[in-house]
């Protein structure tokens, strides 16, 4: 086969490859592919709303591209751009930061594809809707949980915080200082970033509990139970007994720690029902259904007294 022969060829598979993802979305009687992009794998959060999506697409009959960002915001950027350039329908996004994929969300708008925000959203661009919890209101109800824990006495606590710039970062933030601002009894001793990763928390609490004292500090917020839990368990074998433990997101390890008393209250929110209400979000749009602007799921506060009515997130 000579070099024209070649190119011939090599144009030929462009096409064919061009005209497969087309069909994919407007050929006659198939249903729309959608593109999900999460902020990593990594994370059993992310990994419940993996399973979600995919799990909500199947019941639809719909086809899905979801990608791990790997905890990285040029990777997400770089996988919403592959997305739109396979003409995906609709994407969903659920940002690891909340301005850094503005530039995304605007690439998407360029081409004409409508983007949903899951979990996170994103200041900057058109999003047609942002499915989610509302984390100032989460975080808001931790501290109304530790001030009732605390009692009158008040005392000095530790808050590890997510990652910076996320938007649950930002807003649980935002709602559990409002709650202590009118608490001065409460004094928060160490503020600190983990990026929601287990192991920098655990280091975090390493160096903490060098620097206080057992007894000094009476309780421990964090954005999340895996932040939470293995914060500690470094303090408890410090000899930190008597701890406040207050965590968010409402896991299997949250759930069996409450009732075994290691850890005072959690906030539920469901992964995987965020991502089926995402699906069905995109899935409305594209028929022409009308989408609110706001699809908020619940956040219930989970203490021992009403464990029972609740079932763990993942």
């Amino acid at each position: 086969m000579n070099t024209r022969s070649w190119r011939l060829l090599g144009l030929l598979m462009i096409l064919l490859a061009f005209v497969g993802c087309a069909a994919r979305n407007v050929g006659v009687g198939r249903p729309p592919t959608l593109g999900a992009v999460l902020p990593m794998f990594s994370h059993p959060f992310f990994v419940a709303q993996e399973t979600g999506l995919k799990d909500a697409a199947k019941q639809r009959g719909i086809a899905i591209d979801v990608r791990d960002g790997q905890d990285d915001d040029q990777k997400q950027i770089v996988q919403v751009q592959g997305l739109v350039n396979l003409k995906c329908a609709a994407i969903i996004l659920c940002p690891r930061d909340e301005s850094a994929l503005a530039p995304a969300v605007e690439f998407a708008n360029r081409a004409n594809i409508p983007v949903i925000t899951m979990n996170r959203r994103v200041i900057g661009g058109k999003v047609i809707t942002y499915v989610g919890a509302d984390d100032a209101d989460g975080g808001h109800s931790q501290g109304e949980e530790l001030v009732k824990a605390l009692g009158p006495k008040g005392g000095k606590i530790i808050y590890l915080q997510g990652t910076p710039g996320s938007s649950p970062q930002i807003s649980r933030e935002k709602g559990f200082k409002s709650v202590l601002a009118t608490h001065p009894e409460i004094e928060v001793a160490s503020d600190q970033f983990t990026n929601f990763q287990e192991d920098k928390a655990k280091a975090v609490m390493t160096g903490l509990v060098r620097r206080f004292k057992p007894g000094e500090i009476r309780a421990i917020v964090a954005q999340a139970d895996e932040l939470a839990l293995p914060a500690a368990e470094v303090a408890r074998e410090e000899g930190w007994n008597d701890l406040i433990v207050i965590g968010f997101n409402g896991t299997t390890d949250a759930f069996e720690a409450i009732r075994a008393g290691r850890m005072h209250a959690t906030i539920l929110q469901d992964a995987a029902e965020q991502a089926r209400k995402a699906v069905d979000a995109a899935a409305d749009y594209l028929a022409g259904k009308p989408v609110p602007a706001e699809i908020i799921t619940p956040l219930p506060v989970v203490t021992k007294a009403n464990i029972d009515q609740y079932k763990p997130s993942y």
